[in-house]
């Protein structure tokens, strides 16, 4: 049997073999010319998946080495101001010392006065050091000065709330040490429900006003709010408002909580002032969300009906002895029965050391101040036991108070006063040490994880490399053979497909 094959046939097989040589043609042209293997996703589902997913992890592992590189100069910032003050502690120290020589005399302790008012202010501007216009030493609360001289020394205006970065897949580090940490004390009671409102912004309260709530259905209720409410009872006032928001505090146990029950969602979660007042703002729950309304830290104030259990954000404190030198009387008083700041302030007061004790204008911390005006109190820490410095009343983390402490002796030329100055100064001096170290740690920490994420970012480089990159010498190499395949089917079409005299008169 003859098999006879058709014009039209040898035309056909002979154009689809052009046509696939031109497009492996074109392909390995693209290739050479972008220096990648995969151009789309058909040339391979599979590598191009795998690629896709390195090119996530490099860009992870940038993002965070950007992190470690845009915030670093906030540890080195504070490891800068944390040495200048250990020098001046070291100086401070050296004048208490000259003070107490042979050679001290009430005219030689007014000239170290003028000196130490020098090192005082030299420290508060060391602990107000701002990096990219934000205080380093306010905790989160950047734009709020932390220190502040008053008359009775330096009060703490920040939060003790830690600034956390990303530095890794599941790693987050304190690029900052709130200066609650590191100058003074802040007792940072949680919030409760008995919180009164007044007690809250640091002691600055909430104005009397009203609010609006709107939920996401669109039901909206105005809530009358009293300087003399406690968080229990507005709370109840929002959760009985007849809107599907209820009020709560939330899960760090430092601001309230709105939560949208609404079935319907139409709104965003809005709260809104009335007649221009402030009160939302100062509640920390002004403005909308699609989702629940999270408030800010509304930074409670202790109050004589503080719970000790309550403070330091509810992980409380262990109170036992502090010991106290107030002119030629000197003693310890025993706190372990407190339960309250207020027991603290009556078993101090009831003492026979001639001392009041009070809270500060910031409400965050304790005073103990001598009944006699010619005498400087002194309280210091009992052995290894830290209860005067946790309460804010001198040693270790308290340098504000220990400075300033040192300078009234001074002035008054009480020299008991600045014989037990130099205990607290050398307390001051570990603690401060202690947080330098802390500091130079989290640097070692971060470059560590810097190397980490480079040699990642290396690592899967390379390995995206072996999958989209093309290899130069075979693709050079299949586009010389292509071209002569192309020639030489070109020419053998062109000898099969003759034109005949049937193709001119059709």
């Amino acid at each position: 049997m003859v098999t006879r094959v058709t014009s039209q046939a040898q035309q056909s097989n002979s154009l689809k073999n052009i046509f696939r040589i031109t497009e492996n043609l074109f392909k390995t042209q693209q290739e050479i010319a972008s220096g990648k293997r995969i151009n789309k996703p058909s040339d391979d589902p599979a590598g191009l998946r795998d690629a896709l997913s390195l090119r996530t992890s490099i860009a992870r592992s940038n993002q965070f080495v950007r992190n470690v590189d845009n915030n670093r100069i906030y540890l080195q910032s504070g490891e800068s101001a944390l040495d200048s003050v250990n020098i001046n502690l070291v100086r401070a120290k050296e004048l208490a010392v000259q003070s107490m020589g042979a050679l001290g005399t009430a005219e030689t302790r007014g000239y170290a006065v003028n000196e130490l008012d020098q090192i005082i202010a030299q420290t508060i501007e060391s602990a107000n050091i701002k990096v990219k216009n934000q205080y380093v030493f306010a905790g989160t609360a950047f734009r709020t000065q932390p220190f502040d001289q008053s008359a009775s020394g330096a009060v703490y205006l920040g939060n003790s709330d830690r600034f956390e970065i990303a530095v890794g897949t599941s790693t987050n580090t304190d690029f900052t040490l709130a200066g609650s940490e590191t100058f003074a004390n802040d007792l940072d009671p949680k919030l409760t429900k008995a919180t009164q409102l007044s007690s809250l912004n640091g002691g600055s309260g909430v104005t009397s006003g009203a609010i609006t709530i709107t939920d996401r259905s669109g039901l909206k209720a105005t809530v009358q709010v009293t300087s003399t409410d406690t968080i229990d009872t507005l709370s109840h006032r929002i959760n009985s408002a007849g809107i599907n928001v209820s009020a709560s505090i939330n899960s760090r146990g430092t601001g309230l909580k709105l939560t949208d029950n609404s079935s319907v969602i139409s709104h965003a979660l809005t709260v809104s002032e009335v007649s221009g007042g402030s009160t939302a703002l100062e509640l920390g729950i002004l403005g909308q969300r699609d989702g629940n309304i999270s408030g800010s830290n509304l930074n409670p104030g202790i109050t004589s009906e503080t719970l000790i259990s309550d403070l330091k954000n509810g992980n409380g404190l262990v109170l036992n002895q502090i010991g106290v030198s107030n002119g030629t009387a000197s003693g310890t008083v025993t706190l372990s029965s407190a339960k309250t700041i207020g027991d603290v302030i009556n078993l101090i007061n009831s003492s026979s050391l001639n001392i009041t004790a009070s809270i500060n204008s910031a409400s965050n911390s304790l005073l103990v101040n001598s009944n006699n005006s010619s005498t400087v109190a002194i309280v210091k820490n009992i052995g290894t036991d830290e209860t005067a410095e946790n309460l804010g009343l001198g040693g270790g983390k308290n340098i504000f108070t220990t400075l300033f402490k040192l300078r009234d002796a001074l002035k008054n030329n009480d020299t008991f006063a600045i014989q037990a100055s130099l205990e607290n100064l050398h307390s001051s001096e570990i603690s401060l040490n202690n947080n330098r170290a802390i500091i130079g740690a989290k640097i070692s920490g971060v470059d560590a994880k810097v190397v980490v994420h480079d040699q990642d970012v290396m690592n899967n480089l390379e390995q995206l490399s072996n999958i989209e990159d093309t290899d130069a010498v075979k693709s050079i190499a299949d586009l010389a053979n292509l071209q002569f395949a192309l020639q030489a089917t070109l020419g053998s079409t062109a000898q099969v497909l003759q034109p005949t005299l049937l193709d001119f008169l059709r």
